[in-house]
Formats: C-alpha cells, structure tokens, sequence
C-alpha cells in the first residue's frame, strides 16, 4: 500500500480566490493527496499588515470557498499551542496527528525567492515535501541562489510537464524521502492584491472569488468597499 499524502497550502487568504482553489485542485491529482489543509496565517512574518482584515473573516471566507471540495478542509493550526506563525511550526504540529501521512507544503513560486529566509529553512526543507507552483509574474529562478546546497540534490524542476507526463514523475519517486517540486499547473493570473484594490474601487470581481466569498466581502464591505 502507497504513503498516504496531505498537502498543506498555507496562506493569508486575503482573501481567497478561484487562483488558490485551482492550484489546490491540480496539486491534488497530480499528487494524488488524501486531501489538503487550507491552513489561514494568523500574521505572517515577511507579510506587510496593513492591508490584512482579522482572522475570522479570513478563515470564513475559506471556509466558504472549500464548503463543496470533499477533499479540501479549512485548518487554523497555527492558533494551536504554541502558537506561532512559523510554518516549521505549523508543519509540526501538522505532522504529530498525520500519523504516517506525509506532508507536502504547497505554495507559490514566488515563496521560492524568500524560503531561505524563513525561520529554520535548512531543517523545514530537509523534514518536508514542498511544491512549488510557478504563477504569472514569476520571476527567474536561480536555484543554487535560492536553495542551500544539501538541498538542490532534492529539486525537481518539473516545469513544462503535462498533467500526465507529471503523475508518472510523481509516482515515479521513492517513497518516504523529501523532496522538492517546482511545477507549473496553469494557474490563473488572479492576485489578493488586485482584488482588494478592486473591491475598494467598486468594481466588479465576477468569477476571480467563489460567489460566497463574493457575497461576504460585499455584505461585510470589507477592504474599505
């Protein structure tokens, strides 16, 4: 029998959109993952504050977004004691009650540009299974510069592979070991960014969030509507 795998797709969510819903979708068949923790930062450390509504409305706009994915379940992890907002952190406790799963963070390629940064990288990197997936307005990856040595033995730059050329990459990897996977899933050209300021401008957002989410965000006026 074949590792049981969970993503983990980390995030502010502010707010959430149909972009993070269709890496989320196409992470999950080409990895095939029991299932994936939408896991809502509470103040993430290289995240500027200003613009980040509270918590609450943060994770119910999630909550709403993944209502009808089976496979997809709103997390607020890292309120769990110790509370911190470290994805080291977070992964561990994340990993404590995954039993024998094994964990895959999911996030975008421009988290590529800063991971070296983050708190306890060399460890992070070598404990878990990270994806990364290349977005519009990705830069140019230098990965001897971006990855610490010990590390670059583990990358898969697997960008350019097709749906089914990447499944069988996937499958065909060693069970229980590492690694990390640059790969690019077609992701819409959506930003939390571009929807706020079009939330303040009163424009319409159409199909960019789920309609709930749309829904909240007006009843709420959150964004400064």
């Amino acid at each position: 029998m074949g590792e049981i795998r969970i993503g983990v797709l980390g995030g502010t969510f502010n707010p959430v959109h149909v972009g993070h819903l269709h890496i989320a979708r196409a992470v999950q068949r080409a990895f095939s993952l029991a299932r994936v923790h939408f896991v809502v930062a509470c103040s993430p450390p290289h995240k500027r504050s200003e613009d980040l509504i509270p918590l609450m409305h943060r994770y119910a706009m999630v909550s709403l977004a993944v209502a009808g994915e089976n496979l997809f379940l709103p997390s607020l992890v890292e309120l769990e004691p110790k509370q911190s907002a470290y994805t080291i952190d977070t992964l561990d406790k994340m990993a404590r009650t995954a039993g024998s799963g094994k964990l895959y963070f999911i996030a975008g390629g421009d988290s590529l540009m800063e991971v070296r940064s983050w708190h306890n990288s060399r460890r992070l990197l070598e404990s878990y299974s990270f994806i990364f997936v290349i977005r519009p307005g990705t830069g140019r990856l230098e990965f001897p510069r971006l990855l610490p040595p010990d590390a670059l033995r583990r990358l898969r730059d697997w960008r350019g592979l097709g749906p089914v050329a990447l499944r069988r990459r996937i499958e065909a990897e060693p069970e229980g070991e590492s690694g990390i996977y640059i790969v690019d899933v077609k992701a819409p050209d959506i930003s939390s960014s571009r929807i706020r300021e079009m939330t303040r401008r009163g424009s319409p957002l159409g199909r960019m969030v789920p309609a709930g989410v749309r829904d909240y965000i007006r009843k709420l006026e959150l964004y400064g509507e």
